[in-house]
């Protein structure tokens, strides 16, 4: 039951988020804030609803390992030169779409954990 709740809660609170930072992309300074808290929160759920939730299957578990190797990938790229990021549209792919649909995917996968646990 404190799993069935966590995850109900952590997936609200991204959602919520989520939506939340998409608005804000009208003005792209704050999107891009929004964006970071969003990350902030994705990363913190994904560790919470790891080593709290136990009734993970092991595609979910997988899922999540997946999504974690992911952010590990696009963080890894920013240790390398951006200067060939003159483009301003090329920008804005590698510094908001990426991210965001980076937040899509993890989304994603706690709706199927979501969904999973109201089955049992």
């Amino acid at each position: 039951m404190k799993s069935k709740k966590l995850i109900n809660v952590i997936y609200s609170l991204n959602v919520g988020w989520y939506f939340v930072t998409l608005f804000l992309f009208i003005t792209i300074y704050f999107g891009l804030l929004a964006e970071i808290v969003l990350g902030f929160i994705q990363v913190l759920s994904s560790f919470l609803i790891l080593f709290y939730c136990r009734s993970l299957s092991a595609e979910q578990k997988k899922r999540i390992y997946f999504y974690w190797s992911i952010i590990v990938l696009y963080f890894s790229l920013w240790l390398f030169n951006w200067d060939f990021l003159n483009e301003w549209i090329l920008f804005m792919v590698c510094i908001g779409l990426i991210p965001m649909v980076i937040g899509c995917f993890f989304i994603r996968i706690l709706k199927s954990i979501k969904n999973q646990d109201e089955i049992n």
